[in-house]
């Protein structure tokens, strides 16, 4: 099954429900997509739910994944906050550290309200 989300708006928070098998460029193109569409609608808190997400990817392509999500977005919009909830091996946080390494705000967690808290403390 290919990768695919739905995106939905909650006032100052884009919410994007992944859901599919992971595959690298299907995963960069697709959050690329969501940082575009964030931008375009001035929203600047973005919670991706990938609970119903399966696969894994290599240690590189997170590294890589992380590396270049984060000079997407802080060249297009620099106070983007990013909450991604998952589970291993899908979501292992590797991806996330490399990207808060280079700046990015972003932040894995295993529920969908511990990722809405975090946001909330963060001013739109």
């Amino acid at each position: 099954m290919d990768l695919h989300i739905d995106v939905e708006l909650q006032g100052g928070l884009m919410l994007v429900t992944a859901r599919g098998t992971l595959a690298f460029d299907a995963t960069l193109r697709l959050l690329k997509q969501v940082c575009d569409t964030a931008a375009e609608k001035q929203v600047n808190k973005i919670l991706v739910n990938s609970l119903a997400v399966d696969g894994d990817l290599t240690t590189l392509e997170r590294y890589q994944l992380g590396v270049e999500i984060a000079a997407y977005i802080m060249q297009r919009q620099k106070n983007t906050r990013l909450a991604i909830v998952g589970l291993p091996p899908a979501i292992d946080g590797f991806g996330v550290r490399v990207a808060q390494n280079r700046g990015m705000t972003v932040e894995v967690f295993s529920t969908q309200q511990e990722a809405l808290n975090w946001l909330d403390i963060w001013p739109s």
